[in-house]
């Protein structure tokens, strides 16, 4: 694999967990299991009735249930109590056609395939405008029943692709939602009465993770050194060591099957994982001496080209603190075996970071972390994060 492609797991899946390998494996299950199946319907809207009554009969004989209405109006009548999983949908009715009609299903109905039947003379400005409307398939006048049957299959096949999809996610959204209260109770429970209650909180919430828990404090470590160097006071420096501890503490509300996935996330995945940000924030905002390293767990995941997430804001709106943390997050990480690649070289990850600064990282950390990181070298008792040589 390619070091561009590591970096940009590690930008996306941004290391996720940190080492899953102790952590049991539970939460939601891989798509396609979600949904109850039940059988498919199928509404035929045309405004002829042999036409349309010909095609009910052929469906009925495959097994589907099935409705037909004469027009667009009275089709968007029926689907509004029970949509179907499929709309075969005639382009030219009186009225309003099947095109205004195909618009209004995806926009009000995104999980029922839509299906157009054309005549010859239609067939070349319908494909051209249906790419637009996000059609399934295509049936051209005159068409036989084995040509019906192909496309609906195919229809319901979308269908419940769309379906599960949803369901996945909503299953998604609930355990994220389920494991964002509990870390709540637990950080409700911490009372910060001493300067080490960060770290107990941390040994608390990853007592079964400890290579979340080593990484963390090796992000800390570095980020500190970086801080320093930039000559960042005290006080910044203390919030700086703050926001790398926690800078993943929102992951702990991601379900495994995304932490964990060995491939990639699709883009309804990338869309809850790219919530822990805000989410790991929010958690921390419910503790008053926590409020700037919040700011820092919030903006680690942005980038300078303003390409980051959860926010999408530039360099200017993201504070130095989080900026170096997502560096040292960045270097550590691809130092480091992951569920979905290996370790690579400490100057491989250096020279990675180069390439992207500007980009991903700010230019004048990557300067000082690469000096920093180069002189760690020369004086092995520097004590920053190891990695491979």
């Amino acid at each position: 694999m390619r070091i561009e492609a590591r970096l940009s797991n590690v930008q996306d899946r941004t290391a996720i967990i940190h080492a899953g390998d102790d952590r049991g494996t539970r939460g939601a299950d891989e798509p396609g299991s979600h949904c109850p199946d039940v059988t498919p319907s199928v509404l035929v809207v045309d405004d002829e009735n042999g036409v349309r009554d010909l095609m009910r009969r052929w469906l009925q004989g495959e097994g589907y249930t099935v409705v037909s209405a004469g027009n667009a109006d009275e089709a968007l009548g029926l689907m509004a109590p029970s949509p179907p999983s499929v709309a075969v949908c005639d382009i030219r009715m009186p009225g309003r056609d099947g095109l205004w009609l195909a618009d209004r299903i995806r926009q009000d109905y995104p999980e029922t395939a839509v299906i157009m039947a054309t005549g010859v003379q239609d067939t070349y400005g319908s494909v051209a405008s249906g790419l637009h409307h996000g059609l399934v398939d295509y049936l051209t006048k005159p068409f036989g029943r084995d040509r019906l049957r192909e496309a609906v299959g195919r229809g319901v096949e979308w269908h419940r692709n769309a379906k599960d999809s949803r369901c996945w996610r909503e299953r998604l959204e609930e355990e994220v939602d389920l494991r964002r209260a509990e870390i709540a109770q637990a950080i409700a429970g911490v009372r910060p009465q001493s300067g080490e209650f960060v770290d107990a909180l941390l040994s608390s919430l990853l007592a079964d993770a400890a290579d979340a828990y080593a990484h963390a404090h090796r992000v800390a470590t570095l980020s500190v050194s970086v801080a320093r160097r930039l000559g960042m006071d005290d006080e910044e420096i203390a919030t700086v060591r703050l926001g790398a501890l926690l800078h993943d503490i929102g992951k702990l509300a991601m379900p495994d099957a995304l932490l964990r996935k060995p491939a990639p996330l699709t883009g309804e995945e990338q869309q809850v994982v790219r919530r822990h940000p805000q989410i790991g924030a929010e958690l921390l905002a419910s503790l008053p001496s926590l409020a700037e390293a919040a700011d820092i767990v919030r903006s680690v995941y942005e980038r300078p080209d303003g390409r980051g997430y959860p926010a999408g804001l530039s360099t200017e709106a993201v504070s130095l603190g989080a900026r170096i943390v997502a560096a040292a997050d960045a270097y550590d990480a691809m130092t480091r075996p992951r569920v979905f690649c290996g370790a690579i070289t400490n100057s491989d990850a250096l020279l990675e970071l180069e390439r992207c600064s500007g980009t991903q990282f700010d230019p004048r950390v990557i300067r000082v972390l690469k000096d920093l990181l180069k002189g760690a070298e020369e004086a092995p008792g520097v004590p920053l994060s190891p990695g491979r040589g």
